[in-house]
């Protein structure tokens, strides 16, 4: 006996289901309670403030131009000679010295000083001047003796402290003017306080 039944589905005869749209899918956690108009603020003002950080960088690093030596390496002094012994009641002891300023920026003397406790130093020009680059100033020192018992009578190697400043810093540097200089304050100051006294 045959029959017809119903038809039995085969193979591939199954009607694919076409998937639909997936959800769109937003920002998940506090982020997404925040509108977008103000999730935009935000990033906006975070992007401006990685640019400035970055600007800030790039700005500290920069190469820098070399501002030249120190001073001190640029300048020299050198003794030229004394004055007259004076005679009471000036009392000025009077010594010429000329400071030389090699290649760079200008050098400013801004004072001139001397380690005594018995003298005291005074300079004409008085500082702060100053002295051009690859050119030489010649510069009077006065001395005046305030207490012979501490005058140096043998300075062995008398210096002259000086402040100096240029474009790239402000030094205090010591200078010693030589064995001739020595001489001459020893004698001038000797010769000053071995006068008589003035009689009034």
């Amino acid at each position: 006996m045959s029959g017809v039944g119903p038809v039995e589905p085969g193979g591939y005869t199954y009607v694919a289901e076409t998937p639909g749209p997936s959800p769109r899918r937003g920002p998940a956690g506090p982020w997404a309670a925040l509108p977008a108009r103000h999730r935009r603020i935000i990033l906006t003002v975070l992007l401006l403030l990685a640019i400035v950080a970055g600007s800030a960088c790039l700005y500290a690093t920069r190469p820098r131009p070399d501002p030249g030596p120190w001073p001190a390496q640029m300048v020299s002094i050198s003794y030229e000679g004394a004055a007259p012994a004076p005679s009471r009641p000036d009392g000025a002891l009077r010594f010429s010295v000329r400071i030389t300023a090699d290649a760079g920026p200008p050098v400013t003397v801004e004072n001139i000083r001397q380690p005594s406790a018995g003298l005291r130093l005074g300079a004409s020009p008085n500082p702060p001047f100053t002295v051009k680059a690859g050119s030489a100033r010649s510069v009077e020192i006065v001395i005046n003796v305030d207490d012979c018992g501490r005058a140096p009578r043998n300075a062995g190697l008398p210096f002259l402290d000086v402040t100096l400043r240029n474009a790239r810093a402000k030094q205090d540097q010591s200078f010693i003017l030589g064995d001739r200089y020595a001489r001459d304050l020893s004698r001038a100051v000797t010769d000053y306080c071995e006068q008589p006294p003035r009689l009034s």
